[in-house]
């Protein structure tokens, strides 16, 4: 609950205030030519942290928002693993934010 009033708050903040903002949705986010698994390593850093990791990696500061999925193969941003089988999860959706000017690029 907290993650969701958190990114209403930002959304709020970012579509009601004086400073210009990107917002990009990427449905089931590919990394290398594999889905994105939602953990950064095999050990942790799942959800949030994965997200923020591929967002940084498009040239954005933070996800505002993320959905899971599970899935069959996946590829860990962080480690560089495979996750094979149907104990994997990964992100069905990510939606990136940065304010415009704070990033040089963003990709689109």
């Amino acid at each position: 609950m907290t993650k969701i009033i958190t990114a209403s708050l930002l959304l709020l903040l970012v579509t009601g205030g004086a400073s210009q903002a990107d917002v990009r949705s990427y449905s089931a986010p590919m990394v290398d030519g594999s889905w994105l698994d939602a953990c950064l390593t095999g050990d942790g850093d799942c959800g949030k942290p994965a997200a923020d990791a591929f967002c940084r990696g498009q040239g954005f500061e933070i996800a505002i928002l993320f959905q899971r999925q599970a899935a069959i193969d996946t590829k860990r941003l962080g480690s560089g693993e495979f996750c094979a089988g149907a104990t994997c999860t990964g992100f069905r959706q990510i939606k990136c934010y940065t304010l415009a000017g704070d990033a040089a690029t963003v990709q689109n």
